[in-house]
């Protein structure tokens, strides 16, 4: 199988020490020099199948979307360095990612993001602030896709408490997209406070312990969803109505 791995600055053919676990490498959009900085192993599994590292384009769908749209042959492949274990190869990783200011450079007189990472180490992300919002529309598309009981995603009428102010809100799936609060977040306080303890990552259970959950309008403590009977807010509306 070709490879098209080529050595970082020098732009010799890599040949690979498969003795090792892997490599990290920094694929360059030469179009626009807008640039990934990732890792690649050469086995996977137990069974140590070789990978198809060769030919890897990265994981990010955004350096796909573009070899897609332009072609591979405007885009260059570079072996960094190469590691003998998996925690040396995800340590190195983020050691450039953190370097080059993944996450917040751009590119010469441009306000443009100069990489495609999104993320580094899976713990830190790029600022919210440099994703383009979403359009009015856009955000009333999202809340009505979350409407109605047959949805997944539904959470269903609620009473929660924002700042200590008790509000019932008709659908919070909805209302949380709309004013920018985290559903997840959300659901945990409304379980803990009904079941009184919370689920450890190992399933078992944990002790009720303070959630809350910041955003834009202020700080969510507690959540009780409600049934039929014990709301009068009517069908369909996300708006928020004050009880006291």
């Amino acid at each position: 199988m070709v490879s098209h791995w080529v050595r970082y600055e020098t732009e010799e053919p890599f040949v690979p020490n498969l003795d090792k676990f892997g490599f990290v490498y920094l694929i360059t959009n030469t179009k626009t020099e807008k640039a990934y900085v990732g890792c690649k192993q050469y086995y996977i599994g137990k069974a140590k199948k070789q990978s198809k590292w060769q030919t890897y384009v990265s994981s990010s769908k955004y350096v796909k979307d573009d070899i897609e749209k332009i072609g591979k042959e405007h885009f260059k492949f570079e072996a960094i360095a190469e590691y003998k274990n998996k925690r040396s190869l995800l340590y190195y990783e983020a050691y450039y990612q953190i370097k080059w200011n993944v996450l917040t450079a751009t590119l010469k007189d441009s306000d443009e993001q100069a990489f495609y990472n999104g993320y580094v180490g899976g713990k830190w992300y790029r600022p919210i602030e440099s994703y383009t919002p979403h359009t009015e529309e856009t955000k009333r598309k999202i809340s009505e896709g979350t409407k109605g009981e047959k949805n997944y995603r539904y959470l269903g009428k609620a009473e929660l408490y924002l700042d200590g102010k008790r509000m019932v809100i008709d659908c919070i799936s909805g209302w949380c997209i709309d004013n920018g609060y985290n559903r997840g977040s959300v659901a945990a306080i409304a379980r803990t406070n009904r079941d009184g303890f919370y689920f450890n990552k190992d399933k078992t259970k944990g002790k009720a312990r303070a959630f809350s959950c910041k955003g834009p309008l202020g700080t969510i403590t507690k959540v009780k969803y409600l049934g039929k009977e014990e709301t009068n807010v009517s069908q369909g509306s996300n708006v928020q109505h004050s009880i006291s």
